[in-house]
């Protein structure tokens, strides 16, 4: 189960960081991947061609998607679809009680350098994510070209709308309940997400994260939750501070903290209305999400 990370791809990594490989420890006790197989499921695989045509994701207008009330007519299973003439992929993973009427919030799981998005949904849950939502949340998890996330000219921002369009168009989702985390480069995404998809993502979770896949200048913003070693080798804590701190500009937070959840982090104060930031700073662990990330990220979404 060891997978190799590397930063050698990274769009915008220092110099000093190129070529530098990590190997995961062997960690599969933490409870961050407790039940992480368990539940993953199953099913279908279906393509673009019986799926419909994706449009550009608009703002939240309302409660539900369009593909409510209607059978579904994407199933969990690989799925398929163009973007900027390129066939990209994305896992689907649909509540086991799927049901037609019930609007679900959407979680995305952006896989690291050298991963793929089905490590993200048989591996570990979607960063133990899944285990917690049982059957409430609609899961999915894109994959990146050359196994990354470079995001070269924001081409897989655009692939990221795509896929959510053609989500909300084949089930039943609440198109203001879409959130996004990622580990490493997925964490990287995740911050590039935040930078520009305020339209269509509520809330961001980056673990051991940075700004090195971009973040294009937009007016719409999103809550933020970020976690990070001080001792990570691969991507330095104060990459990841740089991170927080953009989002902090962006949302008109201050300066001042308060505590929350029960693993030392702490919430800024005077944020935007309903755009909170929320850092998860901690002294060990290095290049890999703490055993708590997954309740933190939790309880964040489970704000809006």
């Amino acid at each position: 189960m060891n997978q190799i990370f590397s930063t050698a791809a990274f769009r915008h990594t220092p110099a000093t960081w190129l070529g530098q490989l990590i190997s995961i420890r062997q960690v599969m006790g933490a409870a961050l991947l407790v039940g992480a197989l368990a539940g993953c499921g199953g099913g279908s695989t279906s393509d673009s061609s019986s799926t419909p045509t994706p449009t550009p994701a608009q703002p939240p207008s309302g409660a539900a998607s369009t593909g409510c009330a209607s059978a579904a007519k994407l199933l969990t299973g690989l799925q398929s679809i163009t973007s900027d003439g390129t066939q990209r992929s994305y896992w689907l993973e649909l509540p086991a009680e799927y049901d037609r009427n019930k609007a679900y919030p959407v979680v995305i799981g952006l896989h690291w350098r050298g991963g793929s998005a089905s490590d993200v949904y048989t591996w570990n849950g979607f960063f133990g994510l899944k285990p917690l939502y049982g059957n409430n949340a609609i899961f999915l998890a894109p994959q990146g070209l050359d196994a990354g996330w470079a995001n070269s000219g924001d081409r897989d921002i655009r692939f990221l709308r795509s896929m959510i369009s053609q989500v909300q168009q084949g089930v039943c989702t609440d198109p203001q309940r879409v959130f996004a985390t990622g580990f490493s480069f997925g964490g990287m995404m995740s911050n590039a997400v935040g930078c520009q998809m305020g339209d269509v993502v509520r809330a961001i979770a980056p673990l051991s994260g940075s700004l090195w896949s971009g973040c294009g200048t937009s007016s719409n913003r999103v809550a933020a939750i970020f976690d990070h070693a001080m001792d990570d080798n691969v991507v330095p804590y104060s990459a990841g501070e740089d991170a927080r701190n953009t989002f902090l500009a962006r949302n008109s937070c201050s300066a001042t903290t308060v505590p929350i959840g029960n693993n030392g982090c702490v919430e800024y104060q005077g944020c935007s209305a309903d755009k909170p930031v929320v850092w998860c700073g901690h002294a060990t662990g290095g290049h890999w999400p703490p055993a708590f990330s997954a309740t933190e990220t939790k309880a964040f979404f489970d704000r809006f």
